[in-house]
């Protein structure tokens, strides 16, 4: 009867121990499953803090501009053989388009040169590629001196970090401190968006036309974070009357973004 009762004991011992396993294992299941419930709620809150901050930053433009839509984005990669192109970690799915501004708090960072459902490609002012309608203001003044032209750059240039404001007349009354911004013809970029600082006032090589050396205010290759110009009133809208005159001869249009 001793032995019996010792091995009904053992048996008893060794179903609890299986059903106390049985039952820590279920548990550390569940746990581990709310730890990484709990962490993908944590990364949300990050992401949603990290995107509140950079509307933050963006809030006077916003107020501006009521038309404007934003989507906060960061850079996530940057090819080395494309110097001035960078992802961006929005696509599609965000409302991110192909042609769609790229900017920071700052000034023009580019435009959306591709885009997939969860990132895009961004190329930079510093591209070659790029032109975009600009117009001089007196330095400090906030008022246009009537001074428009193209924004453009050169791969000599562009090394430098540096665009031009083209086609300038002899009679150009822009000066070195002046403020370069989007005049808005073209479509591709909404008005007054600051582009940056004129250097210098110089002379165009093949004819007799002027340009103005512009210092932008963003340095694309150090930039980590930007907002997407997703609509804006005006946005792809075809140029009419003069923007079309001006389009023909070649002098303050956007032949591509």
């Amino acid at each position: 009867r001793v032995s019996t009762l010792v091995t009904n004991n053992a048996a008893a011992t060794a179903r609890d121990a299986a059903a106390s396993r049985e039952q820590l294992l279920e548990e550390n299941a569940q746990l581990k499953q709310q730890v990484a419930e709990l962490q993908s709620q944590l990364v949300d809150y990050y992401d949603l803090k990290k995107e509140n901050a950079q509307l933050y930053k963006y809030l006077d433009m916003k107020e501006q501009n009521q038309d404007f839509q934003l989507v906060a984005a960061s850079v996530i990669g940057r090819d080395p053989n494309r110097f001035y192109t960078f992802t961006i970690d929005r696509g599609t799915n965000a409302g991110v388009s192909v042609n769609d501004p790229v900017v920071t708090d700052e000034g023009v960072v580019g435009w959306v040169s591709s885009a997939n459902s969860i990132s895009a490609e961004v190329t930079t002012i510093l591209s070659p590629d790029t032109r975009m309608g600009g117009s001089a203001q007196a330095g400090g003044m906030d008022k246009v001196t009537g001074d428009s032209g193209v924004v453009s750059t050169d791969l000599m240039l562009a090394d430098q970090g540096l665009v031009k404001l083209g086609y300038l007349t002899a009679e150009t009354t822009a000066q070195p401190g002046d403020i370069v911004v989007t005049s808005g013809l073209g479509s591709i970029y909404p008005q007054n968006l600051k582009i940056g600082t004129i250097r210098s006032i110089e002379h165009e090589e093949y004819d007799v036309s002027l340009y103005a050396l512009v210092e932008p205010f963003v340095d694309v290759t150090q930039v980590k974070d930007v907002m997407v110009i997703t609509s804006f009133e005006g946005q792809g809208e075809a140029l009419t009357g003069q923007e079309d005159s001006s389009a023909s001869s070649g002098t303050g249009s956007e032949e591509t973004p």
